[in-house]
């Protein structure tokens, strides 16, 4: 009799162990919460106008044309869809008086024309803006505007063409005539990006 018991007590202890270790995990339900704030950064460009145009030559005829590029990047990083443009205004260009040629020589600032080119949009960028040839004055001209899709950065190269007419004064000489250098023609350009 005592065999029997023992075998029957090994066989109820195998089978709850058997039951516990097929029986299904409970886990307890949850959920958690993820927060990311997203701050925006700033509107940017580094608008710049060419270390130096062509040089000129009167022939007293024909106009000519001083030229020159240079590279920009706007950055647009504010995370809004509010528009942005980027304008500039022109001085007159003045050629400053020499010690024999005693007036100051100008050259009105709707003789310079900016074209902005191709703008290619950075990785991950909205598309780039296109825009046209503007003809500069003393007053705020836009160059590149973007409407509601302008987040990210773009690169361009924009062309300055300055029109000599055949009619322009040369530049002074900053001393004596023909013995010392000439002064150029010299403006200031106010970039504004907003």
């Amino acid at each position: 009799m005592q065999a029997s018991i023992k075998t029957a007590g090994i066989i109820i202890a195998t089978g709850i162990l058997f039951g516990l270790a097929l029986s299904p995990a409970h886990a307890a339900d949850s959920t958690d919460t993820v927060n990311a704030t997203i701050s925006g950064g700033n509107l940017s460009a580094n608008p710049t106008a060419p270390s130096a145009m062509t040089p000129v030559v009167l022939d007293g005829v024909h106009a000519q044309s001083s030229t020159g590029t240079a590279a920009w990047t706007i950055t647009n990083a504010r995370g809004t869809s509010t528009a942005w443009s980027l304008s500039a205004s022109v001085v007159d260009f003045k050629s400053a008086a020499g010690s024999v040629d005693g007036d100051v020589r100008t050259l009105a600032a709707t003789n310079l024309v900016i074209t902005p080119g191709t703008i290619t949009a950075g990785a991950g960028s909205d598309a780039a803006p296109t825009a046209a040839a503007v003809t500069m004055s003393n007053a705020g001209q836009t160059l590149v505007r973007s409407t509601t899709l302008g987040k990210g950065t773009f690169t361009l190269t924009p062309t300055f063409s300055l029109t000599v007419p055949a009619n322009t004064f040369r530049s002074n000489f900053s001393g004596a005539i023909g013995d010392s250098p000439l002064n150029p023609y010299v403006s200031t350009i106010t970039f504004t990006i907003a």
